[in-house]
């Protein structure tokens, strides 16, 4: 056994053993948890395929071969409806969304004569299509399709940032940030799929290539997806009570209360400096200054055109330029800046101190000091 056999094994190992985890785990958000199990176990299944055919050990397997591409029509619908899961408490299942299993059940069809074929024909079969048109083509099919639900994966990630930005001001841990790491790197994985494609087609055959990079890019995609997200508390939460704003359209709010409201937001800021919270939410400042929630959020989008997490950073950032340049704030790393302002982490305070003043704070520390 080669190192490139070792390390697909233990992508597929570690995507099994995390898919049954979370297949059993009882705390957190349960059907999210049952689907990424599958997910996990979907991707494991299809690398072994790779394993198989380079190890010529589909002999001792013969019923499996042809299943492991097969099930790699399922990857987009059951990632779509994770993320849909994991960022809407409200998503139900309807009978409409069995329409995504329409590739895979086609390609079933596709494929039950070979699947009834003895095991004699189906090595046979095996060894004369590694490589061959109708395996680029079918592979060619699944790259475009899997490309399309990552689109819709991402814009269902971007929707689900910009909701929770309404009412919360930290969002390190629920901003689903290591999925996108996740779908970027099958956007590399199953990119690289469309390039060995498309050079076949034009004349250039580089199977061994392929059969040994894409597997080892999947097995080490599932180690980092499986090491990330057991470390997210987004896979395992207790359930987050996301509050729904009321559409400003039916807004029963006057232009002079809006003006008062405003006022006491602006002055509570300032001399109560709630944002100092670090866990401050929308619905605690509204309960702080005695604003209902939903005219709260109204003004802040209308009336300073922020929504509450951008809002609330300006504030700390602000206050952290002022620690910055402050001799006392000397002995204070930009670590403990970003904590004494209300930033959870180092990497969310320099993300958005870089967003408000065009610098990290280092830069910042520097640059106020040759001045």
């Amino acid at each position: 056994m080669d190192f490139i056999s070792v390390v697909i094994l233990l992508g597929v190992f570690q995507g099994f053993f995390i898919g049954i985890l979370l297949l059993t785990i009882k705390r957190g958000n349960r059907k999210a948890n049952v689907l990424l199990g599958i997910l996990m176990i979907l991707f494991s299944f299809s690398i072994s395929g790779f394993e198989l055919i380079r190890m010529n050990l589909y002999e001792k397997v013969p019923y499996l071969i042809g299943t492991p591409p097969t099930v790699i029509f399922l990857f987009g619908p059951f990632f779509l409806i994770y993320v849909k899961v994991l960022t809407d408490k409200q998503f139900k299942f309807y009978i409409k969304d069995l329409l995504h299993l329409i590739p895979f059940i086609l390609m079933l069809i596709y494929r039950i004569p070979f699947f009834l074929k003895p095991a004699e024909e189906k090595l046979m079969v095996l060894q004369q299509q590694n490589g061959s048109m109708e395996g680029f083509v079918i592979q060619f099919v699944q790259i475009i399709h899997l490309f399309i639900y990552i689109f819709f994966v991402k814009r269902v990630i971007k929707q689900h940032v910009a909701k929770i930005k309404t009412t919360m001001s930290s969002i390190d841990k629920i901003n689903l940030r290591w999925i996108n790491i996740g779908t970027n790197a099958f956007i590399i994985i199953f990119g690289m799929m469309l390039i060995f494609t498309l050079l076949y087609f034009g004349g250039i055959n580089l199977y061994q290539y392929y059969m040994t990079i894409l597997p080892v890019m999947v097995s080490l995609t599932i180690i980092v997806i499986g090491y990330l997200g057991l470390q997210q508390p987004v896979i395992f939460p207790p359930e987050v009570n996301n509050y729904k704003a009321k559409r400003y359209e039916k807004s029963t709010l006057s232009d002079q209360a809006a003006d008062e409201y405003l006022s006491n937001l602006l002055n509570a800021m300032e001399t109560k400096k709630l944002y100092l919270d670090n866990s401050l939410t929308l619905q605690k400042l509204a309960d702080e200054i005695d604003i209902p929630p939903y005219h709260l959020s109204q003004i802040i989008n209308e009336r300073l055109n922020q929504n509450f997490f951008d809002l609330i950073n300006s504030y700390r950032v602000n206050e952290a330029k002022k620690l910055l340049t402050d001799p006392k704030g000397e002995l204070l790393t930009i670590l403990a800046i970003a904590e004494e302002v209300g930033f959870n982490s180092k990497s969310a305070f320099n993300a958005a101190f870089k967003k408000y003043t065009g610098m990290t704070p280092t830069e910042f520390k520097k640059n106020f000091g040759k001045k």
